[in-house]
Protein backbone atom coordinates (compact mmCIF):
# COMPACT_ATOMS: atom_id res chain seq x y z
CA UNK A 1 0.00 0.00 0.00
CA UNK A 2 2.75 2.44 1.00
CA UNK A 3 4.84 1.83 -2.16
CA UNK A 4 1.76 2.49 -4.30
CA UNK A 5 1.11 5.75 -2.42
CA UNK A 6 4.73 6.87 -2.91
CA UNK A 7 4.53 6.03 -6.63
CA UNK A 8 1.36 8.09 -6.96
CA UNK A 9 2.96 11.08 -5.19
CA UNK A 10 6.04 10.85 -7.42
CA UNK A 11 3.87 10.67 -10.54
CA UNK A 12 2.06 13.86 -9.47
CA UNK A 13 5.29 15.77 -8.71
CA UNK A 14 7.21 14.64 -11.81
CA UNK A 15 5.73 17.23 -14.24
CA UNK A 16 6.49 19.99 -11.73
CA UNK A 17 10.08 18.77 -11.34
CA UNK A 18 10.50 18.66 -15.12
CA UNK A 19 9.08 22.17 -15.42
CA UNK A 20 11.50 23.50 -12.82
CA UNK A 21 14.37 21.73 -14.57
CA UNK A 22 13.44 23.33 -17.89
CA UNK A 23 13.19 26.71 -16.21
CA UNK A 24 16.62 26.34 -14.63
CA UNK A 25 18.12 25.22 -17.94
CA UNK A 26 16.63 28.23 -19.69
CA UNK A 27 18.03 30.51 -16.99
CA UNK A 28 21.47 28.89 -17.37
CA UNK A 29 21.36 29.36 -21.16
CA UNK A 30 20.35 33.00 -20.73
CA UNK A 31 23.22 33.54 -18.30
CA UNK A 32 25.65 31.87 -20.71
CA UNK A 33 24.38 34.13 -23.50
CA UNK A 34 24.95 37.19 -21.37
CA UNK A 35 28.47 36.08 -20.51
CA UNK A 36 29.12 35.69 -24.25
CA UNK A 37 28.47 39.43 -24.68
CA UNK A 38 31.29 41.97 -24.94
CA UNK A 39 30.97 43.16 -21.35
CA UNK A 40 30.62 39.56 -20.15
CA UNK A 41 33.78 38.50 -21.99
CA UNK A 42 35.59 41.55 -20.66
CA UNK A 43 34.53 40.73 -17.09
CA UNK A 44 35.58 37.11 -17.53
CA UNK A 45 38.96 38.18 -18.93
CA UNK A 46 39.51 40.59 -16.03
CA UNK A 47 38.79 37.81 -13.54
CA UNK A 48 41.26 35.54 -15.35
CA UNK A 49 43.86 38.33 -15.50
CA UNK A 50 43.48 38.89 -11.77
CA UNK A 51 43.99 35.16 -11.11
CA UNK A 52 46.99 35.02 -13.45
CA UNK A 53 48.43 38.15 -11.78
CA UNK A 54 48.13 36.57 -8.34
CA UNK A 55 49.73 33.36 -9.61
CA UNK A 56 52.54 35.39 -11.22
CA UNK A 57 53.18 37.31 -7.98
CA UNK A 58 53.33 34.01 -6.06
CA UNK A 59 55.72 32.53 -8.66
CA UNK A 60 57.91 35.63 -8.49
CA UNK A 61 58.01 35.37 -4.67
CA UNK A 62 59.08 31.71 -4.93
CA UNK A 63 61.71 32.66 -7.51
CA UNK A 64 63.11 35.38 -5.22
CA UNK A 65 63.23 32.94 -2.29
CA UNK A 66 64.89 30.27 -4.46
CA UNK A 67 67.45 32.81 -5.71
CA UNK A 68 68.25 33.86 -2.12
CA UNK A 69 68.69 30.19 -1.13
CA UNK A 70 70.94 29.71 -4.15
CA UNK A 71 73.08 32.69 -3.14
CA UNK A 72 73.37 31.28 0.42
CA UNK A 73 74.24 27.81 -0.90
CA UNK A 74 76.90 29.24 -3.22
CA UNK A 75 78.46 31.15 -0.32
CA UNK A 76 78.46 28.03 1.89
CA UNK A 77 79.97 25.97 -0.92
CA UNK A 78 82.73 28.54 -1.45
CA UNK A 79 83.46 28.67 2.30
CA UNK A 80 83.54 24.87 2.62
CA UNK A 81 85.82 24.50 -0.41
CA UNK A 82 88.15 27.17 0.99
CA UNK A 83 88.43 25.17 4.25
CA UNK A 84 89.25 22.00 2.28
CA UNK A 85 91.88 23.83 0.26
CA UNK A 86 93.41 25.30 3.43
CA UNK A 87 93.48 21.90 5.16
CA UNK A 88 95.01 20.28 2.09
CA UNK A 89 97.66 22.98 1.92
CA UNK A 90 98.56 22.32 5.58
CA UNK A 91 98.38 18.53 5.61
CA UNK A 92 99.54 17.82 2.09
CA UNK A 93 103.33 18.23 2.46
CA UNK A 94 103.38 16.34 5.76
CA UNK A 95 101.31 13.46 4.42
CA UNK A 96 103.53 13.22 1.34
CA UNK A 97 106.61 13.20 3.59
CA UNK A 98 105.04 10.52 5.77
CA UNK A 99 104.25 8.41 2.72
CA UNK A 100 107.82 8.69 1.51
CA UNK A 101 109.21 7.85 4.96
CA UNK A 102 107.26 4.58 5.13
CA UNK A 103 107.59 1.88 7.85
CA UNK A 104 111.32 1.36 7.22
CA UNK A 105 112.00 5.02 7.70
CA UNK A 106 110.22 4.86 11.06
CA UNK A 107 112.45 1.93 12.13
CA UNK A 108 115.59 3.72 10.92
CA UNK A 109 114.50 6.82 12.88
CA UNK A 110 114.19 4.78 16.08
CA UNK A 111 117.42 2.81 15.51
CA UNK A 112 119.32 6.05 15.15
CA UNK A 113 118.84 6.72 18.89
CA UNK A 114 122.10 7.04 20.86
CA UNK A 115 120.56 5.80 24.10
CA UNK A 116 117.47 4.32 25.67
CA UNK A 117 116.41 7.78 26.79
CA UNK A 118 116.89 9.09 23.25
CA UNK A 119 114.87 6.13 21.89
CA UNK A 120 111.96 6.91 24.24
CA UNK A 121 112.15 10.57 23.36
CA UNK A 122 112.07 9.75 19.64
CA UNK A 123 109.13 7.39 20.15
CA UNK A 124 107.14 10.05 22.02
CA UNK A 125 107.91 12.67 19.36
CA UNK A 126 106.85 10.30 16.59
CA UNK A 127 103.62 9.47 18.48
CA UNK A 128 102.88 13.19 18.87
CA UNK A 129 103.49 13.66 15.16
CA UNK A 130 101.14 10.76 14.37
CA UNK A 131 98.42 12.24 16.60
CA UNK A 132 98.78 15.64 14.94
CA UNK A 133 98.58 14.10 11.48
CA UNK A 134 95.52 12.06 12.52
CA UNK A 135 93.82 15.21 13.78
CA UNK A 136 94.68 16.95 10.52
CA UNK A 137 93.23 14.04 8.52
CA UNK A 138 90.07 14.06 10.66
CA UNK A 139 89.60 17.81 10.09
CA UNK A 140 90.27 17.36 6.38
CA UNK A 141 87.67 14.56 6.21
CA UNK A 142 85.09 16.75 8.03
CA UNK A 143 85.81 19.65 5.69
CA UNK A 144 85.42 17.34 2.69
CA UNK A 145 82.06 16.09 4.01
CA UNK A 146 80.91 19.68 4.60
CA UNK A 147 82.04 20.65 1.10
CA UNK A 148 80.12 17.72 -0.40
CA UNK A 149 77.00 18.68 1.59
CA UNK A 150 77.36 22.28 0.40
CA UNK A 151 77.74 21.11 -3.21
CA UNK A 152 74.64 18.92 -2.89
CA UNK A 153 72.71 21.84 -1.40
CA UNK A 154 73.97 24.08 -4.20
CA UNK A 155 72.79 21.57 -6.83
CA UNK A 156 69.35 21.37 -5.16
CA UNK A 157 69.16 25.17 -4.97
CA UNK A 158 70.09 25.40 -8.67
CA UNK A 159 67.34 22.93 -9.55
CA UNK A 160 64.78 24.78 -7.41
CA UNK A 161 65.78 28.11 -8.91
CA UNK A 162 65.47 26.74 -12.44
CA UNK A 163 62.03 25.26 -11.65
CA UNK A 164 60.89 28.54 -10.10
CA UNK A 165 62.21 30.51 -13.08
CA UNK A 166 60.35 28.16 -15.47
CA UNK A 167 57.13 28.49 -13.44
CA UNK A 168 57.49 32.29 -13.33
CA UNK A 169 58.06 32.39 -17.09
CA UNK A 170 55.00 30.18 -17.66
CA UNK A 171 52.81 32.38 -15.45
CA UNK A 172 54.13 35.52 -17.15
CA UNK A 173 53.31 34.03 -20.56
CA UNK A 174 49.81 33.07 -19.33
CA UNK A 175 49.18 36.59 -18.05
CA UNK A 176 50.49 38.11 -21.28
CA UNK A 177 48.17 35.85 -23.27
CA UNK A 178 45.14 37.05 -21.30
CA UNK A 179 46.25 40.69 -21.63
CA UNK A 180 46.66 40.24 -25.41
CA UNK A 181 43.19 38.70 -25.58
CA UNK A 182 41.78 41.64 -23.63
CA UNK A 183 43.53 44.15 -25.92
CA UNK A 184 42.15 42.33 -28.98
CA UNK A 185 38.63 42.56 -27.55
CA UNK A 186 39.01 46.26 -26.74
CA UNK A 187 40.48 46.92 -30.19
CA UNK A 188 37.48 45.23 -31.80
CA UNK A 189 35.19 47.58 -29.86
CA UNK A 190 37.11 50.53 -31.30
CA UNK A 191 37.47 49.20 -34.87
CA UNK A 192 34.38 47.15 -35.64
CA UNK A 193 31.11 49.05 -35.88
CA UNK A 194 28.92 46.00 -35.17
CA UNK A 195 30.84 45.18 -31.99
CA UNK A 196 30.86 48.85 -31.00
CA UNK A 197 27.09 49.15 -31.42
CA UNK A 198 26.57 45.92 -29.48
CA UNK A 199 28.74 47.33 -26.70
CA UNK A 200 26.73 50.56 -26.62
CA UNK A 201 23.53 48.53 -26.21
CA UNK A 202 25.11 46.53 -23.42
CA UNK A 203 26.28 49.69 -21.66
CA UNK A 204 22.76 51.11 -21.88
CA UNK A 205 21.47 47.86 -20.35
CA UNK A 206 24.13 48.14 -17.62
CA UNK A 207 22.93 51.70 -16.93
CA UNK A 208 19.38 50.38 -16.49
CA UNK A 209 20.63 47.71 -14.10
CA UNK A 210 22.46 50.41 -12.15
CA UNK A 211 19.25 52.43 -11.82
CA UNK A 212 17.50 49.30 -10.62
CA UNK A 213 20.29 48.79 -8.07
CA UNK A 214 19.83 52.34 -6.76
CA UNK A 215 16.07 51.81 -6.54
CA UNK A 216 16.73 48.63 -4.55
CA UNK A 217 19.08 50.52 -2.23
CA UNK A 218 16.49 53.22 -1.61
CA UNK A 219 13.75 50.63 -1.08
CA UNK A 220 15.66 48.28 1.23
CA UNK A 221 17.75 50.90 3.04
CA UNK A 222 15.57 54.02 3.28
CA UNK A 223 17.77 55.52 6.02
CA UNK A 224 21.20 54.21 5.17
CA UNK A 225 23.14 57.17 6.47
CA UNK A 226 24.58 56.13 9.82
CA UNK A 227 23.94 58.11 13.01
CA UNK A 228 27.70 58.65 13.39
CA UNK A 229 27.68 60.67 10.15
CA UNK A 230 26.49 63.97 11.54
CA UNK A 231 25.98 66.00 8.41
CA UNK A 232 26.77 69.63 9.13
CA UNK A 233 24.56 70.59 6.25
CA UNK A 234 22.72 68.90 3.41
CA UNK A 235 24.75 68.12 0.31
CA UNK A 236 22.10 70.02 -1.63
CA UNK A 237 23.39 73.26 -0.10
CA UNK A 238 26.90 72.58 -1.40
CA UNK A 239 26.02 72.79 -5.08
CA UNK A 240 28.99 74.22 -6.99
CA UNK A 241 31.28 73.77 -3.95
CA UNK A 242 31.95 70.01 -3.87
CA UNK A 243 35.61 69.00 -4.12
CA UNK A 244 36.75 67.32 -7.33
CA UNK A 245 37.02 63.54 -6.70
CA UNK A 246 40.41 63.12 -8.45
CA UNK A 247 43.32 65.52 -8.18
CA UNK A 248 44.76 66.50 -11.60
CA UNK A 249 42.00 64.56 -13.35
CA UNK A 250 40.40 66.12 -16.43
CA UNK A 251 36.84 65.73 -17.68
CA UNK A 252 37.17 63.81 -20.94
CA UNK A 253 33.46 63.16 -21.64
CA UNK A 254 30.92 65.56 -20.10
CA UNK A 255 27.41 64.87 -18.86
CA UNK A 256 24.62 64.59 -21.42
CA UNK A 257 24.49 63.68 -25.09
CA UNK A 258 27.73 62.21 -26.42
CA UNK A 259 28.56 61.38 -30.05
CA UNK A 260 31.24 58.82 -30.87
CA UNK A 261 33.66 60.55 -33.30
CA UNK A 262 34.43 57.34 -35.21
CA UNK A 263 31.04 55.68 -35.62
CA UNK A 264 28.67 58.57 -34.96
CA UNK A 265 26.90 56.56 -32.23
CA UNK A 266 24.84 58.78 -29.92
CA UNK A 267 24.72 57.90 -26.23
CA UNK A 268 23.30 59.64 -23.19
CA UNK A 269 26.04 60.15 -20.63
CA UNK A 270 24.55 60.15 -17.12
CA UNK A 271 27.89 60.99 -15.50
CA UNK A 272 31.32 62.30 -16.47
CA UNK A 273 34.45 60.45 -17.58
CA UNK A 274 37.47 61.77 -15.70
CA UNK A 275 40.81 60.78 -17.25
CA UNK A 276 43.52 60.21 -14.64
CA UNK A 277 46.52 57.96 -14.15
CA UNK A 278 45.95 54.47 -12.78
CA UNK A 279 46.45 54.37 -9.02
CA UNK A 280 45.45 58.03 -8.47
CA UNK A 281 43.54 58.38 -5.17
CA UNK A 282 39.77 58.97 -5.41
CA UNK A 283 38.19 61.00 -2.63
CA UNK A 284 34.62 61.26 -1.36
CA UNK A 285 32.91 64.53 -2.30
CA UNK A 286 30.72 64.62 0.85
CA UNK A 287 30.04 62.79 4.09
CA UNK A 288 27.99 59.62 3.83
CA UNK A 289 27.89 55.87 4.03
CA UNK A 290 28.81 53.19 1.47
CA UNK A 291 25.68 51.69 -0.08
CA UNK A 292 27.50 49.44 -2.56
CA UNK A 293 31.12 48.32 -2.90
CA UNK A 294 32.04 45.65 -5.42
CA UNK A 295 31.91 44.47 -8.99
CA UNK A 296 29.03 45.64 -11.19
CA UNK A 297 28.78 44.56 -14.82
CA UNK A 298 29.67 47.39 -17.19
CA UNK A 299 31.16 49.49 -14.38
CA UNK A 300 33.87 47.23 -12.95
CA UNK A 301 34.61 47.92 -9.29
CA UNK A 302 31.81 50.29 -8.30
CA UNK A 303 31.40 52.38 -5.16
CA UNK A 304 28.06 54.02 -4.32
CA UNK A 305 27.96 56.47 -1.41
CA UNK A 306 24.67 57.54 0.17
CA UNK A 307 25.05 61.18 1.26
CA UNK A 308 21.64 61.41 2.86
CA UNK A 309 18.66 63.52 1.82
CA UNK A 310 18.28 61.36 -1.32
CA UNK A 311 21.71 62.25 -2.77
CA UNK A 312 24.18 59.64 -4.05
CA UNK A 313 27.61 59.64 -5.68
CA UNK A 314 28.80 56.79 -7.88
CA UNK A 315 32.43 56.03 -8.74
CA UNK A 316 33.20 53.28 -11.27
CA UNK A 317 36.16 51.36 -12.81
CA UNK A 318 38.13 51.59 -9.55
CA UNK A 319 41.29 49.57 -9.12
CA UNK A 320 41.26 49.30 -5.32
CA UNK A 321 38.17 49.67 -3.15
CA UNK A 322 39.26 51.05 0.21
CA UNK A 323 35.75 51.07 1.67
CA UNK A 324 33.25 48.23 2.20
CA UNK A 325 29.46 48.13 2.33
CA UNK A 326 28.21 50.05 5.37
CA UNK A 327 31.46 51.96 5.98
CA UNK A 328 31.19 55.62 6.91
CA UNK A 329 33.08 58.18 4.82
CA UNK A 330 34.02 61.80 5.29
CA UNK A 331 34.35 64.46 2.62
CA UNK A 332 37.88 64.36 1.18
CA UNK A 333 38.58 60.87 2.53
CA UNK A 334 40.26 58.43 0.13
CA UNK A 335 37.82 55.70 -0.88
CA UNK A 336 39.71 53.97 -3.70
CA UNK A 337 42.07 54.42 -6.64
CA UNK A 338 41.63 54.98 -10.36
CA UNK A 339 41.70 51.76 -12.39
CA UNK A 340 40.46 50.13 -15.57
CA UNK A 341 38.22 47.36 -14.21
CA UNK A 342 35.28 46.85 -16.56
CA UNK A 343 36.63 49.69 -18.72
CA UNK A 344 36.67 49.69 -22.51
CA UNK A 345 39.12 52.59 -22.78
CA UNK A 346 41.83 52.21 -20.18
CA UNK A 347 42.19 53.77 -16.76
CA UNK A 348 39.72 56.53 -15.86
CA UNK A 349 37.08 57.41 -13.27
CA UNK A 350 33.40 57.37 -14.17
CA UNK A 351 31.66 59.72 -11.73
CA UNK A 352 27.92 60.21 -11.27
CA UNK A 353 25.75 62.25 -8.94
CA UNK A 354 22.12 61.25 -8.48
CA UNK A 355 19.25 63.03 -6.85
CA UNK A 356 17.22 59.98 -5.97
CA UNK A 357 16.93 58.12 -9.28
CA UNK A 358 17.64 61.18 -11.42
CA UNK A 359 21.22 61.73 -12.67
CA UNK A 360 22.41 65.34 -12.35
CA UNK A 361 25.32 67.05 -14.09
CA UNK A 362 28.30 66.64 -11.73
CA UNK A 363 30.11 69.63 -13.26
CA UNK A 364 27.39 71.91 -11.92
CA UNK A 365 28.09 70.62 -8.43
CA UNK A 366 31.89 70.38 -8.43
CA UNK A 367 33.93 73.40 -7.41
CA UNK A 368 36.78 72.94 -9.89
CA UNK A 369 34.45 72.30 -12.81
CA UNK A 370 32.59 75.52 -12.01
CA UNK A 371 35.85 77.49 -12.11
CA UNK A 372 36.70 75.84 -15.45
CA UNK A 373 33.37 76.93 -16.95
CA UNK A 374 33.90 80.48 -15.68
CA UNK A 375 37.35 80.56 -17.32
CA UNK A 376 35.89 79.26 -20.60
CA UNK A 377 33.11 81.85 -20.45
CA UNK A 378 35.70 84.59 -19.82
CA UNK A 379 37.78 83.42 -22.77
CA UNK A 380 34.73 83.45 -25.07
CA UNK A 381 33.79 86.93 -23.86
CA UNK A 382 37.31 88.19 -24.54
CA UNK A 383 37.23 86.69 -28.03
CA UNK A 384 33.86 88.37 -28.70
CA UNK A 385 35.27 91.71 -27.67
Amino acid sequence: MIPLLLAALLAQSLPEVRKRLESERAAAETLAGREASVLGRLADLERQIELESRALRAAQARLRAATQRLDTAEERSRTAQALVDSAMATAGPRLVARYRLGREGYVRFLLGASSIADLLRRHRAFDALLQADLATLTALHASARAAKGARDELAAAHAEQQQSAAAESERRAGLQGKLDEQRTLLASVQQEKVVHEQTVRELEEAEKKLSEKLAEIRRTHPALVAPEILLKTSMRKARGRLPFPVEKGRVEVPFGRAVDPRFGTVTLQTGIDVRAQAGTPIRAVWDGKVAHAGWFKGFGNLLIVDHGDGMYSLMAHLDLLEKALGDSVRAGEEVGTVGDTGSLKGAYLYFELRDGQKPVDPERWLKRARRRRAMLAGAKGGAAR
